[in-house]
């Protein structure tokens, strides 16, 4: 049996297989992402027997979320650590009333952790839904027999990966077209707070991901170059200023916020991100 994982990995890689003509990879340091199923299972070291089924995890359902929203202490670099670390997780029940939490900082107990993070998600997810009016509600499993079967299901863990750069790539204009500006070093290992589709939104989870200018191909605008033009959705530069640049002026409006609010300590504001033309293009 294997240890218990949110991600059952030891190196959590994110490296799309970005192809087109608009991105060069500028590092190999890369990361290998589990795409398919894995099953979560009790550790073997606890003094305890699992009594309900293990869990089988489909893991690429979930990149319409951040990586960060599980793994809440990833740096977006280093290997992604089991859930029951020492210092994290480690105990697997919670104490019994009167005994003492003896994990640092009182942290939850490993399985109060994972239903935490999966069950109530998939609550929050549910009450979401209703009170925007959905008729149907689609979400994960609630109640104990939805993620726990009985009899107990066949333990499923995939190999399939895809391999994600963590360092930069070079976003450059198509060949065809003659770039007033230069290429834009893009960070791709501090977006995972992100959730993967924000950018790649018809990913299937699953397939290589293609660069943006395979579908946003025009290399001219529609009439006006103005990017927020329903006809210029296609135009490979209003795809990338729409996403990009609206994301940063979001952050940066959240920046001005919590600094307005007197939060001016560095943990406790948006990272930065440049709302300029120098900020994101070096010079041609």
């Amino acid at each position: 049996m294997k240890r218990l994982f949110l991600i059952a990995v030891p190196w959590f890689a994110f490296a799309f297989v970005l192809t087109g003509g608009a991105f060069a990879k500028d590092t190999e340091a890369t990361f290998e992402l589990p795409t398919g199923t894995m099953t979560l299972q009790a550790p073997q070291d606890v003094d305890y027997k699992a009594t309900l089924s293990p869990v089988n995890f489909p893991h690429s359902v979930h990149f319409s979320y951040a990586c960060q929203e599980c793994h809440h202490n990833w740096d977006g670099n280093g290997a992604i650590k089991s859930c029951g670390t020492s210092g994290c997780h480690e105990n697997f029940w919670a104490p019994k009333p009167g005994q003492d939490d003896v994990s640092e900082n009182g942290v939850k107990s490993l399985v109060g952790a994972y239903h935490q993070a999966c069950r109530d998600c998939h609550r929050n997810e549910a009450d979401q839904q209703k009170a925007a009016g959905s008729k149907s509600i689609v979400t994960g499993p609630v109640a104990c027999a939805g993620c726990h079967p009985d009899p107990h299901s066949e333990v499923v863990d995939s190999d399939e990966a895809l391999s994600i750069p963590l360092g930069i790539i070079t976003i450059k204009a198509p060949e065809e077209v003659e770039a007033k500006k230069g290429a834009v070093g893009f960070p791709h290992g501090l977006h995972f707070q992100f959730a993967c589709k924000e950018c790649h939104h018809d990913w299937d989870g699953e397939s290589d991901v293609e660069a943006c200018s395979s579908c946003h191909n025009e290399t001219e605008p529609s009439g006006s170059r103005n990017i927020k033009n329903e006809e210029n959705v296609m135009y490979y530069l209003a795809a990338y200023h729409n996403v990009c640049i609206t994301c940063h002026r979001d952050v940066d409006k959240k920046r001005r916020a919590a600094m307005a609010e007197g939060k001016i300590d560095k943990a406790d504001l948006p990272k930065a991100a440049p709302v300029n033309c120098n900020g994101c293009h070096s010079e041609s």
